[in-house]
């Protein structure tokens, strides 16, 4: 892979995070590489946390309503 290919596949993932990566991360990790994916990670976690509390909150408003 050419370094131009990298720096656009590098310059891309980051887009696809929002364009930034969590101060912790960046200390955490060395590269570039490591960093977009541990931060890639963190937001899925966030993403599964954020959902069973939707879906919680659903739930109970579907109690509610029924």
């Amino acid at each position: 892979m050419s370094i131009g290919t990298l720096e656009n596949n590098l310059s891309r993932a980051l887009e696809l995070l929002g364009g930034s990566i969590d101060p912790e991360i960046v200390e955490t990790y060395p590269s570039l590489e490591a960093r977009i994916l541990a931060q890639a990670l963190e937001n899925v976690e966030i993403a599964e946390q954020r959902l069973r509390e939707i879906q919680k909150l659903v739930g109970e408003l579907e109690g509610v309503l029924v």
